[in-house]
């Protein structure tokens, strides 16, 4: 992402060091300046732009840490002599033992991001969130990477100021995102923010705030947790007086939603730590009439809509699980139907009342029902997935499926350190994650049927379109195609790109594990004859 091209004239820089040096001529194409030591040379008389700097200077720069030879001081008017061949309107000027680079205003990348974070904070100040989120995107649009890429001890300074102005840049347009409205998006920041600078104190607060926002308040005690945790471990220091002071106003308030408590429920009780959703939570507010929910085996359907349940506000709010069960239709509020097949179960149980809402929930997308929306749960972004642990093979393992990653932190509760330590590398081998992962994959057995099942232990091992598909299943293709449409609508398979498919994550360890016990049968059976 190069930047400049997404801003005005007169901000568009000419010279580029929040990354890899790079520089535009008056066209806009990219100048070759050679790479290599004069761009060391031309970096550092960015860094120093429009002020002399020292041939002594451009030279420990040069040959940093390295010997200089004798001809340091030839070779530096070589340098020079390229960059004024490549630059444009004599931008390199020179006296006896220094040289200086003319930047104009705003064609340095470095000196417009600065200068749109000021306009930002100046749209916050005046109200105007919406435009801060515009002029804040284009600030971080111009980074490439670490500026001043290449120089060392020279540019540090300005390599911790840049990268301070990187920070509080994303904090504004986490605060332009809940001044509009949208904690979802100020939180999906936040995250990140917090996850790369842990000892950040403000950005935790704003997360924090943001959780609160929503109503989700044991994440809010959450995060406050997790910053505590990194402040005392790194520096040895509890929080501050801001972070204090809002934890303790999370505690101490009242802890009802705001919304009228259930009068008559018998819901489950909500899952603990529940993570994610903002945006499908947000699309069930005030919402009425029948809303599928699918998702394949443990992704969380069921707790995503005891969240929804507890944001709803209806007086009267009842839990069925179908199977087998023998209930009498509710006249109104709020319906879980759990664990539904076919339309066919749930048709009887509907109420006859405008006002109601009913979540059915599938693992599989229902036809066949009168309904005012649908949401398919995926898997949890990598941020989200995080905040349930921070253990690496459990997050590489489970790809972000939520009841994988519980499953796995159960499995490895109150072992001993080494216990722990020979149990997550064994999630690095496909059959020692099979092994990990049993009880979770049992829930997928019995879902694909027997005809459809060929072709799904077959896919386990990566992308296939319907011709691949055709020859694993040994059928045509358009009966190929079919059987493809029907692993989608369980959940099981992904088309990430047209025609191209993939088996997605837990599912292809399933998959895996009947392929194993398939060919393991098929060797006995060659054995025995």
């Amino acid at each position: 992402m190069n930047g400049h091209s997404a801003h005005s004239p007169a901000l568009s820089p000419a010279f580029r060091v929040l990354g890899p040096l790079e520089v535009d001529g008056p066209d806009g194409t990219q100048i070759d300046v050679g790479g290599g030591k004069p761009a060391t040379v031309l970096a550092l008389l960015l860094l120093h732009r429009n002020a002399w700097v020292s041939t002594e200077q451009l030279i420990d720069a040069v040959w940093s840490g390295r010997d200089v030879p004798a001809s340091a001081q030839n070779n530096l008017k070589t340098y020079v002599w390229q960059l004024r061949r490549a630059l444009p309107d004599d931008r390199i000027e020179s006296r006896p033992g220094a040289y200086r680079v003319r930047v104009l205003s705003g064609e340095l990348d470095a000196d417009a991001a600065s200068a749109l974070g000021d306009e930002a904070r100046g749209l916050l100040a005046r109200g105007s969130a919406a435009e801060a989120v515009t002029v804040v995107r284009r600030a971080l649009d111009l980074w490439r990477g670490c500026p001043y890429d290449g120089l060392t001890d020279d540019a540090a300074s300005a390599v911790d100021r840049l990268t301070e102005l990187h920070r509080t840049l994303r904090e504004d347009l986490a605060d332009a995102h809940l001044a509009l409205g949208r904690p979802s998006e100020a939180i999906a920041v936040l995250r990140v923010l917090t996850e790369e600078e842990p000892l950040r104190e403000l950005a935790w607060a704003r997360l924090m705030a943001a959780y609160r926002l929503v109503g989700r308040r044991h994440d809010a005690l959450a995060a406050y947790q997790r910053a505590r945790t990194a402040l005392v471990r790194d520096l040895g220091i509890e929080p501050g007086a801001e972070l204090t002071a809002l934890h303790l106003e999370i505690l101490s308030e009242d802890t009802r939603r705001p919304v009228v408590a259930p009068v008559s429920s018998n819901l489950p009780p909500r899952v603990a730590g529940f993570v994610g959703r903002e945006p499908e939570l947000e699309s069930l507010r005030g919402a009425t009439g029948v809303v599928t929910i699918d998702g394949m085996p443990g992704i969380g359907k069921t707790a995503f809509a005891l969240e929804a349940a507890a944001l709803s506000g209806h007086e009267t709010q009842q839990y069925v699980d179908v199977r087998g069960a023998s209930v009498v239709a509710p006249t109104g509020g709020l319906l879980i139907l759990d664990n539904v097949d076919h339309a066919d179960q749930v048709r009887s149980l509907l109420p006859n009342d405008p006002a109601a809402l009913v979540l059915v929930i599938s693992r599989k997308r229902l036809a066949g029902l009168d309904r005012s929306g649908a949401i398919t749960l995926d898997l949890l972004a990598p941020g989200e997935a995080a905040e349930l642990t921070d253990n690496a093979q459990i997050l590489a393992a489970a790809s972000g499926h939520p009841g994988a990653i519980r499953h796995l932190i159960e499995r490895i509760r109150n072992r001993q350190p080494w216990t722990v330590s020979r149990m997550t590398a064994q999630l690095e081998d496909p059959t020692g994650r099979c092994h990990a992962l049993a009880d979770l994959l049992n829930r997928f057995d019995g879902l694909v049927e027997p005809t459809v099942q060929q072709l799904y232990r077959r896919i386990s091992s990566g992308w296939f379109d319907v011709g691949q598909a055709s020859r694993l299943a040994g059928v045509r293709p358009e009966e190929a195609e079919a059987m493809i449409d029907q692993l989608m609508d369980l959940n099981l398979v992904a088309e990430p790109a047209p025609g191209r498919f993939e088996l997605l994550p837990i599912a292809r360890d399933h998959a895996y594990r009947l392929l194993q016990a398939t060919e393991t049968r098929r060797v006995k059976a060659e054995l025995v004859a």
